[in-house]
């Protein structure tokens, strides 16, 4: 009898072990799932932070660049966010070309990555000469891809991936650049207050932006090229004319330094994110503030709207990407991030 019920606990204690073991293989991550994308409201990515999000050209894709490399997330779908980068690199940020066909990213280990949207495969790498990509963008013809970082401003040819050199007697640490529109003209921002305004086809300086009182942190211009929005450690946000360099105005509200600007579309409204942990949005025209977003718990590092103006993305050191309704100025939805000590 003893043996029957020694037997009968042994079988019992073996069916509860691969009960739990079933039970917990269903709740346990999977392998290499620290690197997916989140799906659907309130998913986790789990990574260490976001460096940059940008919509694809027609609204459908997020690029996500992260502490752990490039996530490609469709709007459109539940499908699997896919991971681009093979490796752990921390990219700075992402670019589309215009048409959207081809994704571009900058990291810290010297090389600029290509890839083909559509069959997620690295088509080109560039290798910086000194140093890490701090920064790529594309062209507005999608055929150039510039690159700055530190102590250089690189220009490539994505068909042939010639490369030339912009001059450094200017560039001290080029860890911000935007490129205006169709007129050719490249905005660099060192360490310091000023914007410097190159010519890409000769390569040379245009003029300088002077009258921030303190780093200047982010630029970006407006759709038609001919306004340029400055946001820096002074709090402040300045709007210059591009052809002339003459101060327009300046906009005034945020509690701390502006990290991002971004124009929408049609270049009607201005996005601001500030290390208050708010966005602010405004009319790009008049410069009167419309309406802040507020939600983020820690500095918001940036602010994109997608290509129909009708959504904001914004992204901070709070590890989420928020969503918004521009015309409410409403949350609409959460990506979280998880650090990967909490895996």
């Amino acid at each position: 009898m003893k043996k029957v019920l020694l037997f009968i606990f042994f079988a019992l204690g073996i069916l509860w072990v691969f009960a739990m073991a079933s039970i917990l293989s269903r709740r346990t991550l999977p392998e290499n799932s620290q690197w997916q994308l989140p799906v659907g409201e309130n998913g986790i990515l789990r990574t260490n932070g976001i460096n940059d999000v940008q919509y694809s050209p027609d609204g459908t894709h997020l690029a996500v660049a992260s502490a752990i490399g490039i996530w490609l997330y469709n709007l459109n779908s539940d499908e699997t966010p896919v991971r681009l980068t093979t490796d752990r690199v921390n990219v700075y940020n992402v670019s589309f070309s215009p048409d959207g066909k081809m994704l571009a990213g900058g990291h810290g280990e010297e090389l600029a990555q290509i890839w083909d949207v559509n069959t997620r495969m690295c088509k080109k790498i560039f290798i910086a000469n000194h140093g890490m990509f701090l920064r790529v963008l594309f062209s507005p013809d999608g055929k150039t891809l510039a690159s700055s970082g530190i102590h250089e401003i690189n220009l490539w040819d994505v068909a042939t991936s010639t490369h030339k050199e912009i001059s450094k007697a200017y560039v001290h640490f080029a860890n911000r650049m935007f490129i205006n529109g169709d007129r050719g003209t490249l905005a660099s921002v060192d360490s310091g207050d000023t914007i410097w305004l190159l010519d890409i086809v000769t390569r040379e300086q245009k003029r300088a932006l002077k009258g921030h009182r303190k780093n200047v942190k982010s630029v970006a211009f407006s759709p038609d090229g001919q306004t340029l929005a400055s946001g820096s450690w002074d709090k402040t946000v300045r709007l210059w004319d591009v052809a002339t360099g003459e101060h327009k105005q300046t906009l005034k509200g945020h509690r701390k330094s502006i990290n991002n600007i971004a124009f929408s579309a049609d270049g009607r409204m201005l996005a601001t994110a500030s290390r208050d942990e708010t966005v602010r949005v405004w009319d790009a025209t008049t410069g009167s503030h419309k309406k802040t977003l507020k939600g983020h718990t820690a500095a918001v590092n940036g602010a994109s709207f997608s290509p129909d103006g009708q959504t904001i993305v914004t992204w901070g050191n709070d590890r989420t990407i928020r969503l918004w309704d521009v015309d409410t100025g409403e949350f609409k939805k959460t990506l979280q991030f998880a650090k990967s000590s909490e895996l």
